[in-house]
């Protein structure tokens, strides 16, 4: 998978497994959730675990090198438990405006350890105890250092002081929460009988995002301390595509998101005639430019940087990626206000390693 590797021979055989983020876990309003009974708004549950972020030192991240791309230089590294499985490794998933990222390794097994890291600064990790799940997930956290994500048992979770409380929105089946800003405002996705809206929560008020068109299913993914919210729907053609919503446009607890026009793709070296499939938009900042990445019909996937005041693309990839069984995968999952950004990238071997990069 790194990007711009012409010389490779690219046999394609099997796709990389991508257990990341649906990659990101898109939900789908006809899929069975048992177990899960409908409930009142914002139902919730607290559970008290040691404090793991008030320890000084935790368990060693291996960084793997400095890599210049784009005018970034990428920080890559591996979390504690990583496997090394096509298909396993690191996933960053977020990253707050003090620089703290979070994510999981993906062990051999298929099992998610989470952790927070911040290798521009430490070597070592803070391990997060999500109800001791090894099927939890965590998606992001902002600079008060609270974690949010899935407990993988159906709920959203907030992770602070090592206290674990979960929640699902307006009486849905199931949630995830996948994005939080300084001021505390969550985004997710819940399930109802019918739909997967989007859902934003500040306080104990619930708006729900709808999509601008075809089934209602909504990822919303990250929102900024302006009340911007970004994500992802489902089209009419079955593939997802972005979107932008405005916390302050609600009217009546709802909001339709504007679709984000789809990146006009560039050649990229190894991939001839690739096209356009979809897009995910996955976080943004004060300054309103906004991380994700696309999937061309290699299904490889590139990341970009979206100006939401232009509408002006600019692609990048983690210089570091290979292709591995014809495919390349590198996905930019978050920013900081200052302009960091945080994600992964996929071996030669099909093993995913975090990122941190900077201007």
């Amino acid at each position: 998978m790194p990007a711009h590797r012409s010389d490779r021979i690219r046999a394609r055989s099997l796709r990389p497994q991508v257990a990341s983020l649906e990659d990101r876990a898109l939900l789908n309003a006809a899929m069975p959730h048992h177990g899960h009974a409908a409930r009142p708004a914002a139902q919730v549950r607290v559970q008290a675990h040691p404090d793991h972020a008030s320890k000084p030192a935790g368990p060693p991240i291996a960084v793997l090198g400095q890599a210049a791309a784009g005018g970034f230089r990428f920080t890559n590294f591996d979390l504690p438990m990583t496997g090394t499985n096509a298909g396993a490794g690191t996933n960053m998933n977020g990253i707050a405006n003090n620089g703290t990222a979070v994510g999981f390794a993906i062990d051999n097994d298929g099992n998610f350890h989470n952790f927070a890291a911040n290798p521009l600064r430490s070597n070592s990790a803070q391990a997060l105890n999500i109800n001791a799940s090894t099927a939890a997930m965590a998606f992001a956290v902002n600079a008060k250092g609270v974690v949010v994500g899935t407990d993988g048992n159906g709920n959203a979770f907030t992770l602070s002081r090592g206290r674990v409380r979960t929640f699902i929105p307006n009486g849905g089946m199931s949630a995830i929460a996948f994005g939080i800003n300084d001021r505390g405002a969550i985004v997710g996705q819940y399930t109802t009988a019918n739909a997967s809206p989007g859902f934003i929560l500040a306080g104990r008020a619930t708006t729900t995002i709808n999509a601008p068109s075809g089934p209602n299913v909504v990822n919303a993914q990250g929102i900024n301390g302006r009340g911007l919210v970004v994500g992802f729907y489902e089209g009419t053609d079955g593939q997802v595509h972005g979107f932008l919503a405005s916390q302050n446009a609600a009217r009546n607890n709802t909001l339709t998101g504007t679709a984000i026009a789809d990146p006009t793709i560039p050649a990229v070296p190894g991939e001839p005639g690739a096209t356009f499939v979809f897009s995910q938009v996955l976080g943004i900042n004060d300054k309103g430019i906004a991380v994700g990445y696309y999937g061309d019909s290699t299904t490889s996937q590139h990341g970009f940087l979206y100006n939401t005041h232009t509408g002006q693309y600019t692609f990048l990839d983690d210089p570091s990626e290979a292709f591995s069984n014809g495919v390349e995968v590198t996905q930019i999952t978050g920013i900081t206000n200052s302009g960091e950004i945080t994600g992964f990238y996929s071996d030669a071997n099909g093993v995913f390693h975090g990122f941190v990069a900077k201007m």
